[in-house]
């Protein structure tokens, strides 16, 4: 069974992440939620990313590598948002990377230097069809290098984090929809 490294969002290691990795748990998943920001956690958007942004990618990016050094065996990097961004940092260049599941988020690889998609890292990409944080360029992008190695669901609304059940964006029917998927994406991975 694969390693599942799930991270998390701006907000940092809260409950809504936290019941995500519950639930893959349940599903009989390994899961690793690493708390990037050391049990800090935050209530409202603005102020998470202006804490992401004071510290930028030179930090967090070999932050979350050193969080998931000591895993083997093949995995996982799934992701909320800003964790969407260091999923898509790490999968790329992990070759120990079957998966790449992308929330709330789509970062063009070239930011991190990534000019080739790895052979055998599938992904999915989960974003609402007006989310104001996805970036049409950067979308654009991802799915150009990932081509077929990429599945993209989206979802009804402009709301961000649509899978954060008591969130005030939150869509139960989306959350549910991403859930499911999510877990297929996974058996197949698993299989």
């Amino acid at each position: 069974m694969v390693q599942i490294v799930l991270v998390h969002s701006a907000l940092g290691l809260t409950p809504h992440v936290r019941q995500w990795a519950e639930i893959l748990e349940q599903d009989g998943h390994d899961v690793l939620a690493p708390d990037m920001f050391d049990g800090r956690t935050f209530d409202d958007v603005e102020t998470a990313v202006a804490h992401v942004d004071s510290r930028g990618p030179d930090h967090w990016i070999p932050l979350a590598r050193a969080r998931v050094a000591a895993l083997g065996g093949p995995r996982v990097y799934a992701g909320f948002s800003l964790g969407a961004a260091l999923a898509t940092a790490l999968a790329l260049t992990d070759p120990e990377a079957v998966g790449l599941v992308a929330m709330h988020d789509a970062v063009a690889p070239s930011r991190f230097g990534i000019e080739e998609w790895p052979d055998g890292l599938r992904a999915q990409l989960h974003h609402s069809e007006g989310d104001p944080w996805v970036d049409p360029d950067e979308r654009e992008a991802f799915l150009a290098l990932a081509v077929s190695a990429c599945e993209e669901f989206v979802y009804p609304g402009d709301a961000h984090l649509f899978g954060f059940e008591g969130w005030h964006e939150y869509d139960d029917v989306a959350s549910h929809d991403m859930y499911e998927r999510v877990t297929d994406f996974l058996a197949e991975l698993d299989g």
